[in-house]
């Protein structure tokens, strides 16, 4: 058993990049095969053992708080959702931060909602709770994008490294590509790069704290430098995720998911 019983779902972001779909209703919101694309990544949280999920939301995001507060306990969903308020938008670890009492001394799953996947026996955040379960220590989420759906994918980083059976050595992490831009090859056929799945330990918080003294005044507080000094410090897996990645916080890849999950 892997220990992971709680999770947090980041939904603080403004979803600038979805306007043209969500017309400025909460992009997590939006409908996806029946549900609301945030059912989705709490039904994986329920099919994963997770049985307490925390979501962080931004000042006006009501219908969120609404939503979750429906559907906690029900059939298929975690037994309890809680909600919590991001008051300014420092970036996706700050939100993620906001979780720490939530997570106290337990490892913690991290669920975005822009990313989904489908076409799999077990559910992405199990499938990370098992790595965690092997390595003992922080895991990252990694999938392999290729020239086909590149166009569909948002702009992360490759992540070079050795692919040994589903797990992922990873030798570097870079920064990432322009906000708004898609996931970029440098011209190779296809190349790994991390998604919205995570573990981490209590340490992970600590991290967050050291990389906000690092930063210039007012810069975002990413993601990606804390996975940075994470892998600096040897204190981070990748574990290459099973089924097919989704990437629904972008137009495109939003209507890739309807096409695949919406009955003809």
């Amino acid at each position: 058993m892997s220990g992971v019983r709680r999770a947090i779902i980041p939904c603080a972001g403004k979803g600038t990049r979805m306007l043209s779909i969500s017309n400025g209703m909460a992009k997590e919101l939006l409908p996806l095969a029946g549900d609301p694309i945030l059912g989705h990544v709490l039904r994986e949280c329920a099919q994963s053992g997770i049985d307490e999920v925390l979501v962080v939301v931004s000042p006006g995001k009501d219908a969120i708080e609404a939503y979750v507060s429906s559907v906690a306990g029900s059939s298929g969903m975690p037994e309890r959702i809680g909600t919590a308020i991001q008051e300014r938008p420092k970036g996706l670890a700050d939100a993620v931060r906001v979780g720490r009492e939530f997570a106290g001394s337990e490892p913690v799953a991290i669920a975005l909602p822009d990313n989904l996947f489908i076409d799999t026996r077990e559910p992405a955040i199990a499938q990370l709770c098992e790595a965690f379960a092997a390595a003992g220590t922080n895991v990252v989420g990694l999938t392999e994008i290729t020239a086909e759906n590149a166009v569909s994918r948002g702009p992360t980083p490759i992540y070079p490294g050795v692919r040994r059976g589903d797990d992922y050595l990873i030798e570097s992490i870079p920064a990432k590509g322009a906000h708004g831009s898609t996931f970029s090859l440098g011209g190779a056929r296809s190349a790994m790069t991390g998604v919205g799945r995570y573990v981490f330990l209590p340490e992970a918080f600590d991290i967050i704290d050291l990389v906000e003294r690092s930063l210039v005044a007012g810069s975002e507080l990413d993601d990606i430098p804390v996975l940075q000094t994470m892998l600096a410090r040897g204190r981070l897996a990748g574990r290459v995720l099973r089924g097919t990645f989704l990437d629904v916080g972008l137009p495109e890849g939003y209507r890739e998911a309807a096409a695949l999950l919406e009955p003809a």
